[in-house]
């Protein structure tokens, strides 16, 4: 099983908590997530494979990176993103 397609119940209870609206991006990440921890979204990607309008889903992943469960680095023509690497430990 891919490190990135399981999460704890910590992580989803700060998304419950903080950003429930976010739960599905997060969940899309971890789904798409190359081995290290790395996806990259293009706005293509995102409105017509995903359904999801580019702007909410955006600002969607801004809400799990104040959560510290991922960085992201926005280009013209997506955004790029790395899980943080999370310990079930926490």
């Amino acid at each position: 099983m891919d490190f990135y397609s399981i999460t704890t119940q910590e992580i989803l209870d700060r998304i419950s908590r903080h950003c429930p609206d976010a739960l599905s991006a997060y969940l899309q990440c971890i789904n798409r997530a190359n081995d290290e921890g790395s996806i990259f979204f293009s706005r293509e990607l995102v409105e017509v494979n995903m359904s999801e309008d580019w702007h909410p889903f955006k600002n969607k992943i801004k809400k799990l990176a104040r959560e510290n469960l991922l960085e992201w680095h926005p280009f013209d023509s997506g955004i790029s993103v790395k899980l943080a690497e999370l310990n079930h430990d926490e």
